[in-house]
């Protein structure tokens, strides 16, 4: 079963009550195009949502794997090292699972399919006769070819009238990505504070270590409890570093920086396209520019998430 075969039958089986692209889009002769506009948005979510837990089992695993042989290895608890073996094997299971569910693919496609087919529904409305399918970046035209596929069986008759795209395009996506900033803001807030904690308390274990080191080296005599202590140092840098590597297995598949940059960018564009709007007015070269702009700013986004599957680091 093909890509565009097995969203249709995933389409039909959805229980979820889907979304629409604007308030009356339902009933507007464009509502298949909303019909599968809400299929696709709504399961890019729910794969979006199986994708993060993944991550975080795979990040969770992971660490824990880390921290049962730092133990197994430094406190001399042999017996981790059943649980390590468990753990590798369930990284794989977890993996295996992964791509029987193909989450992470699903939830990029679908998701770059849904904006293209609001794309289209705005265009449409607007009275523009450009087809998004005339407008597709050549990487998503060479790597997901049935979302071209299903652009081409969609009416997409423009309009006869101009409808205005101020308020439910431009207007609806500038505050979405405003507050979806926000939000990216607070992890990446998040990631820092946890890693810089982490910085300083490994300075500050590493300097302890060293103090002691010549503090045994002047003082031969103390060396009773010293392989227990380099023991204890030597977990607590360990911890750290398997806390960076959750940090890094988690936080650092959601490309925050990215994503950031992303919103920056969309915001400016639609800023610049409502300054146009209320100087000029809405005009289709206008609109052809902003769904060129956002369609070519789409594909970037699936580009650099495309590298983001999830993959184990041990």
């Amino acid at each position: 079963m093909d890509k565009k075969d097995v969203f249709y039958q995933e389409k039909e089986a959805c229980s979820v009550e889907p979304t629409h692209i604007m308030d009356g889009a339902g009933d507007s002769p464009l509502r298949e195009i909303d019909e599968l506009y809400g299929a696709a948005d709504v399961l890019s979510i729910q794969n979006a949502g199986k994708h993060r837990r993944i991550l975080l089992t795979l990040s969770f695993v992971g660490t824990a794997l880390t921290l049962a042989f730092l133990l197994y290895d430094e406190a001399e608890l042999h017996g981790l090292i059943i649980a390590c073996g468990v753990m590798i094997l369930c990284l794989f299971f977890i993996r295996y699972i992964a791509d029987r569910l193909s989450c992470h693919r699903k939830y990029l496609e679908y998701r770059v399919l849904a904006e293209c087919l609001r794309c289209q529904f705005f265009l449409s409305i607007a009275g523009v006769k450009t087809l998004v399918v005339d407008l597709l970046p050549w990487s998503v035209r060479e790597d997901i070819p049935w979302i071209r596929e299903i652009l081409l069986s969609v009416p997409t008759c423009a309009s006869a009238e101009n409808n205005s795209v101020l308020a439910p395009w431009i207007i609806d996506q500038k505050q979405y990505h405003k507050k979806a900033l926000e939000k990216a803001k607070i992890k990446d807030r998040r990631d820092r504070r946890i890693t810089k904690t982490v910085f300083i308390i490994t300075i500050i274990t590493y300097f302890t270590a060293l103090l002691y080191e010549l503090i045994i080296y002047r003082n031969a005599a103390g060396t009773g409890n010293a392989d227990l202590i380099r023991a204890l140092l030597k977990i607590i840098l360990g911890t750290m570093s398997a806390v960076t590597l959750f940090t890094g297995s988690f936080y650092g598949k959601m490309s925050l920086s990215n994503v950031i940059d992303d919103h920056k960018r969309m915001i400016d564009l639609y800023e610049t396209v409502e300054r146009e709007i209320s100087e000029k007015g809405e005009n289709e070269e206008l609109l052809v520019f902003l769904a060129r702009e956002f369609l070519n700013e789409n594909s970037t986004w699936y580009a650099y998430q495309s590298k983001n599957g999830p993959d184990f680091v041990i």
